[in-house]
């Protein structure tokens, strides 16, 4: 399921849409470079990240949607399971939520990219060809 070259895999590891393989972000979310620094193509298949001006908008939807999901059913199970009040539930939750708010914009973006474009194994044999050559040459 998680395994290379499966769509859940691309997007676990924020990989291009296309191939699988190359990434979509310069570094890592935790390496202060900021939470969209996105490469503007592809390093292996050359596929454009930044389709048309706007492009991420739609992200913005998906982004509600995963942190909506978070917070309610965060708030839910603290104040069902322990016994705390819905207020102190809330709090506990809007804490651990202003931590996620990076993880859920990027994730995002790499939901919504894998939304607008499909896999070709034919493109990601070819990048995957490429690389084997590369290292069968050094």
């Amino acid at each position: 399921m998680f395994k290379k070259g499966s769509k859940l895999y691309a997007i676990r590891k924020s990989k291009c849409p296309k191939c699988h393989q190359g990434n979509l972000f310069k570094s890592s979310l935790l390496s202060g470079n900021g939470i969209y620094n996105m490469y503007i193509k592809c390093k292996e298949c050359d596929q454009d990240f930044e389709m048309e001006p706007g492009f991420y908008w739609g992200a913005m939807y998906i982004g509600y949607a995963l942190f909506s999901f978070y917070m309610l059913g965060t708030i839910a199970l603290i104040f069902f399971f322990t016994d705390l009040s819905l207020n102190q539930s809330f709090g506990i939750t809007l804490m651990g939520g202003l931590l996620m708010i990076p993880y859920v914009a990027r994730k995002s973006r790499v939901l919504w990219i894998h939304i607008a474009i499909r896999y070709n194994k034919k493109i990601a044999d070819k990048v995957a060809e490429r690389k084997a050559v590369k290292i069968n040459h050094k």
